[in-house]
C-alpha cells in the first residue's frame, strides 16, 4: 500500500470514529421522537386520587397530547361525580446530549412541580418535586408516564407513606 491509499484509510477511518458519536446520537433522538410522538393525541379514561388520609376519589379524564420535537405537552382534565373537576398541564422536554427529561406540572387546584428523569422502554420515570408555589405542597413523589398498547398510564406515587396523594389513572386513546 502506498503512502498516498494510507493516508487515505487513515482518514476514512478518522472520519467513521468521528461519525460514529454524532450517528448514535441522531438515532437516539429519532427513537425519543417516536416515543413522544406515541403520545401525541386523545386519552381518556379512568382512574383514583388517594389521598394520604386513605380517602379517595374516582376520576373520570381526558388528555390531549401535543409532541414537537423534543417537547410534549399534555393538558388534561379530570373531574368527579361530585362535580369536582381540576385542569392539569404536564410540559417535557427531552435533553438529547444528557439523555434526561425535564418539566413542569401544574394543576388548577394549586399544585406546581418540577419534572426531571429519563425513559427506559416505554415507561418514563420523573422525580416530581413540588416548588414552594404549590398551594399545599407534599412531600417529593415519582410521576411515571407509561406508553401502552391501547394507551397511556399516569401514575403519581408519594415517597412518603401516608403523606401526599397517590394517582392512577389508565387512559385509552380515542
Amino acid at each position: 500500500m502506498t503512502r498516498h491509499h494510507l493516508a487515505k484509510a487513515l482518514a476514512a477511518a478518522a472520519l467513521l470514529i468521528v461519525a460514529q458519536p454524532a450517528a448514535a446520537q441522531q438515532e437516539a433522538e429519532r427513537d425519543e421522537s417516536g416515543f413522544l410522538n406515541s403520545l401525541e393525541g386523545r386519552f381518556s379514561g379512568n382512574g383514583t386520587l388517594r389521598n394520604a388520609d386513605g380517602g379517595s376519589r374516582s376520576l373520570t379524564c381526558r388528555f390531549d397530547g401535543d409532541q414537537q420535537g423534543t417537547r410534549l405537552s399534555l393538558d388534561g382534565r379530570c373531574s368527579t361525580a361530585a362535580i369536582f373537576s381540576a385542569t392539569i398541564r404536564i410540559d417535557l422536554r427531552h435533553d438529547p446530549k444528557s439523555g434526561r427529561y425535564a418539566g413542569t406540572f401544574r394543576e388548577s387546584t394549586g399544585t406546581v412541580a418540577t419534572l426531571s428523569g429519563e425513559r427506559q422502554g416505554q415507561r418514563l420515570t420523573l422525580a416530581f418535586n413540588e416548588t414552594a408555589e404549590s398551594v399545599r405542597p407534599n412531600p417529593p413523589a415519582t410521576l411515571t408516564i407509561a406508553r401502552q398498547p391501547s394507551g397511556v398510564a399516569l401514575t403519581l406515587r408519594g415517597s412518603q407513606p401516608g403523606k401526599g396523594q397517590n394517582l392512577d389513572l389508565s387512559l385509552k386513546e380515542d
